[in-house]
């Protein structure tokens, strides 16, 4: 049941006659939706009711790409998925771990050596 500090994002609705989805801009469609969601001070709930699946690029561009940017604190704190199935739970939590992996080693790398303190990390 949604209040009024959540924002329902139905897939379904958006992409209306497919079932499984498997590219990265369709992400990008879901993921600028949640940008002005959460910059509208709303929990974005991703609603998944319909779908039987989507690949690790999508799942990237919605969930991933959050994390690797902000942390998994900030995908609980505004961003939720409901009406999942097991196949995409399994890939969604397949995101978020390999995304805090990436930031991870990231932050590593842009460590100072003289005092392991985080450094101006320029690519």
């Amino acid at each position: 049941m949604k209040n009024n500090n959540e924002e329902i994002i139905s897939l379904k609705q958006v992409f209306n006659d497919i079932n499984f989805i498997g590219t990265r801009p369709s992400g990008e469609i879901i993921r600028k939706k949640i940008d002005e969601i959460i910059a509208s001070g709303k929990k974005a709930i991703i609603d998944f009711d319909e779908i039987e699946g989507i690949t690790q690029s999508f799942g990237d561009e919605i969930i991933g790409i959050y994390v690797r940017f902000f942390g998994v604190d900030y995908i609980k704190k505004n961003i939720q998925a409901i009406n999942y199935n097991d196949e995409i739970k399994t890939i969604l939590n397949w995101v978020v771990n390999y995304s805090n992996e990436m930031a991870e080693q990231e932050i590593k790398k842009c460590r100072s050596y003289s005092t392991n303190e985080p450094a101006l990390c320029v690519s």
